[in-house]
């Protein structure tokens, strides 16, 4: 057989034995007579124990089981594999505190084999307790944490996270020295109290890490002559700042900042370099738009030069301004503030000719401006008459032609003919003609002319009674 099928056979061995072990309860019986090399309970005489510590043994490579007995009872066994990876325990539940108790720790080579250590420990369950500053809030770079109040017999405390251990103390004046870089703003660690007996009193601990320069709330808009920008703030305090606008410095040391604009509108880039107390810089950098303007006009309805008539018009606005748009009132028509866009205002009309809807605009920076949308009164009706074709009265047939003109000084929309109260064609251009075929509209025809002008108003002629 070669060395890889022995090898493969001595770990089946291994691990049937072990488990065999584990399950039984009680001694095991006997077997083969390998002796293990060497051995320590890794416990010394007098040391305190917790009730659930673990501890580790020494042993040589043939051990494959160990079994731990408490004043010869309390059994409790595991493999050599677990013992190496976490350690061992011995169960002293049932002991009472601060009692010596024997713990025996037998070393297992074989089934039945095995050679025993008892070691005479004391047992301690009180945990211990600690007063930590800081216990959270701000910290920063290499902060320390001080552990105090502690009972005689600590053996060390220690600061950890996601069972990492990130700073310890084994001694007087019990110092943790934690490097929080690379830590996020908002942390969580534990903070752990151990004593000489194993005991471990942890709980957690928030923290604030500020390993960074001050941040910048930035105002993006900002109105013309004399504003306020924006803050600089930083949990540990802002030492200095400096402001730059387009590169150039404007002012220093201001957490909140104001400056002059001016009155033109315009977008610039600010620059912030600031520092906290701690000596942590940033450099932030952001547009800024200049609103030095009152709102605009971005659309209306009706456009500017639309005909309209009658004695009032509905003007609706559309505004444009970088900031946004307080209120806009019809000052020339019926005055109701419109808070809302569009913004809608009712105008009175007047004579015929170009008239002007005022309004007053404003936007949230309280800068304010007339605009004047227009459109061109025309309450008057186009001219209209029947230039050619057969009188009121006259006999017809087949098919008649009708001439008429009309003006107005808008312009002509249409001419339309009506017959019998339908109306049967429309012609667009002047001069206007219309061709009828008689026999179509019965005995008795009534021919009327209507005429449109761009702003909707009307004109007709008489009605002409045609027979056939």
């Amino acid at each position: 057989m070669g060395d890889a099928a022995l090898k493969t056979l001595r770990t089946a061995a291994i691990a049937a034995l072990s488990s065999s072990l584990i399950l039984m309860g009680g001694a095991p019986a006997l077997a083969d007579d390998t002796t293990p090399v060497t051995l320590a309970t890794g416990l010394t005489d007098g040391q305190p124990l917790g009730r659930a510590v673990y501890f580790r043994p020494t042993f040589g490579d043939d051990v494959v089981v160990l079994r731990t007995l408490v004043n010869g009872g309390n059994a409790y066994s595991t493999s050599a594999v677990n013992v190496r990876a976490t350690g061992l325990m011995a169960n002293l539940f049932g002991v009472p505190d601060d009692t010596d108790a024997d713990i025996t720790v037998e070393f297992y080579t074989a089934k039945d084999v095995h050679t025993d250590i008892t070691t005479r420990v004391h047992t301690d369950y009180v945990k211990p307790t600690a007063t930590f500053s800081p216990a959270g809030g701000l910290v920063h770079d290499v902060t320390t944490i001080t552990a105090s109040d502690l009972p005689d017999d600590v053996a060390a405390v220690t600061l950890t996270q996601s069972n990492k251990v990130i700073a310890k103390a084994t001694a007087a004046p019990w110092e943790i020295t934690w490097d929080t870089s690379g830590f996020p703003v908002s942390t969580s660690v534990m903070l752990h109290v151990i004593d000489k007996a194993g005991n471990d009193t942890s709980a957690f601990h928030f923290y604030e890490v500020d390993n960074r320069g001050p941040s910048v709330n930035p105002q993006w808009v900002v109105p013309g002559g004399p504003g306020y920008l924006g803050a600089v703030t930083d949990p540990s305090g802002v030492d200095r700042a400096e402001w730059y606008v387009d590169g150039v410095l404007v002012g220093t040391g201001a957490e909140v900042f104001s400056y002059d604009w001016g009155r033109t509108s315009r977008t610039v880039t600010v620059t912030v370099k600031a520092w906290d107390r701690n000596g942590h810089g940033s450099t932030t950098s952001f547009p800024v738009i200049i609103d030095a303007d009152a709102p605009v006009i971005a659309s209306q309805s009706p456009a500017n030069g639309t005909l309209v008539r009658g004695t009032s018009v509905t003007s609706t606005l559309r505004l444009s301004d970088a900031y946004g748009v307080q209120y806009a009132t019809p000052v020339s028509g019926y005055t109701v503030t419109d808070f809302t866009s569009p913004y809608v205002g009712k105008f009175k009309l007047g004579k015929d000719g170009k008239q002007s809807l005022k309004w007053w605009v404003v936007d949230n920076f309280n800068q304010g401006r007339y605009v004047y949308p227009t459109v061109l009164v025309d309450n008057t009706r186009p001219t209209l008459a029947i230039t050619s074709g057969p009188k009121s009265g006259a006999k017809v047939k087949g098919t008649v032609k009708v001439g008429a003109k009309s003006s107005d000084k808008n312009g002509v929309a249409r001419v339309e003919l009506w017959i019998n109260g339908k109306r049967i064609a429309t012609d667009y251009r002047s001069a206007y003609a219309f061709s009828i075929n008689s026999s179509k509209y019965g005995k008795t025809i009534k021919v009327q002319l209507r005429a449109y002008d761009r702003a909707g108003n009307s004109v007709a002629t008489s009605v002409r009674t045609w027979h056939r």
